[in-house]
């Protein structure tokens, strides 16, 4: 009994051996492409989520907005807000901001921009807009003239003209903000770019600009940013700025997204949709070369049942053969995709309207994933060696 047992191991063993070796290169790189197909499109669409998600938090919401309470236009005091909300554990910085319910007009154009007074300071440690720079320079404190626009206001980019927006902003030329029957002009100090659409529309002045457009507004704050230590302890932070007694309504990164956040809803649909056409891509290339395996190796297969191999033993030997070339296509796909896809996507990301994006592995997902192509592969093996295996041994040895 331990000696047929065996068989299996040494009819593979002896295939391997014998087998073409370009065959066999052929039927492990098929393989291999079918799992790097699995593995890269989850890994783009989980890029594409984790970008979009990193820019909402690191270019305008942070992971809590704070915004006042109902029936009220303003944060009042928000420098004191601002103090009490760095106390709550698990918040790293925070930053008051004051939207202008104003617009934009540069050389009789128009614009429907919003323009918000920040403090430079105390932005720069909840967003990452002021690394995003690509013309003049940062807002400095204390400046009363100055302000910085995104790349969707300023209006171009590598040449071209961006669409609503006014045309070609430098720096050094003057804007004017709009605030009602006001009119205040202000010098572009710098362009930023974030690569995210939610930004880029946007314009920044200092509080101590507002002060000049609106006398007494400099303590008055529409919202104010907060960056935790750690994305996902959001509701955390949120019930100890509550039990500090911080009055206004609690907005995190994922509801602030509002729209963007069904966007990457159907990023995950697709992703899971996709997922699934690889899994059948995987398990129909598996059966094809089982099948057109088992096909020409009909007469073995009726020899060997001829002089006694029992069924399930040659069915085993079958499926023994699919691990073999599961394994060795997962093993090269791997070595492929870290060695080569993965890194030349991280020196040269996508770059989509949210963002620049690379690929994404989580290594739970990738294990599963090579797991599940291992498993696809062996049952889609089964299924033409039970085929083979039904054929009358007489039948098999003929050829018939």
């Amino acid at each position: 009994m331990k000696s047929d047992k065996r068989i299996p191991f040494f009819l593979i063993t002896r295939h391997l051996a014998r087998c073409n070796k370009w065959t066999l290169l052929l039927i492990v790189f098929l393989l291999s492409i079918a799992f790097i197909n699995l593995v890269f499109i989850n890994s783009l669409f989980n890029g594409v989520i984790e970008s979009n998600n990193e820019q909402i938090i690191n270019t305008k919401t942070g992971n809590i907005m704070v915004v006042p309470p109902r029936g009220r236009d303003f944060i009042e005091n928000s420098g004191d807000v601002v103090g009490k909300v760095e106390q709550a554990i698990g918040v790293k910085d925070a930053a008051p901001e004051t939207e202008l319910k104003s617009g934009l007009e540069f050389k009789g154009s128009k614009g429907d921009y919003a323009t918000t007074a920040i403090d430079p300071a105390q932005e720069k440690r909840v967003t990452t807009v002021s690394r995003k720079m690509t013309e003049g320079s940062y807002l400095k404190p204390g400046d009363r003239e100055g302000i910085i626009i995104g790349k969707e206001v300023a209006g171009e980019e590598n040449g071209k003209t961006q669409p609503l927006s006014f045309g070609r902003v430098r720096v050094g030329d003057t804007l004017t903000v709009v605030k009602g029957d006001n009119r205040h002009e202000f010098k572009v100090r710098g362009v930023f770019n974030t690569k995210f659409s939610g930004t880029d529309d946007r314009a920044f002045i200092t509080r101590e600009a507002l002060e000049r457009i609106a006398p007494g507004s400099g303590g008055k704050a529409t919202d104010i940013v907060v960056k935790t230590r750690e994305t996902g302890d959001e509701q955390a932070v949120i019930r100890q700025l509550k039990a500090l007694g911080v009055e206004g309504m609690y907005f995190t990164w994922q509801q602030a997204a509002g729209k963007l956040a069904s966007v990457t809803d159907s990023f995950v649909t697709i992703n899971a949709l996709l997922t699934v056409v690889g899994y059948f891509i995987a398990a129909v290339t598996i059966f094809i070369i089982m099948y057109v395996d088992i096909t020409h190796k009909r007469q073995e297969i009726g020899i060997l049942r001829a002089v006694g191999v029992k069924s399930y033993l040659v069915g085993t030997t079958f499926v023994l053969q699919t691990i073999v070339y599961s394994f060795l296509g997962v093993a090269l796909g791997t070595a492929l995709y870290f060695g080569i896809i993965f890194p030349y996507f991280k020196a040269y990301p996508f770059s989509i309207p949210i963002g620049d994006v690379t690929l994404s592995v989580s290594p739970a997902d990738f294990v599963s994933r090579g797991l599940a192509v291992i498993l696809v592969g062996i049952l889609s093996g089964l299924i033409p060696a039970i085929i083979g295996l039904r054929t009358k041994i007489l039948d098999a040895i003929l050829g018939r």
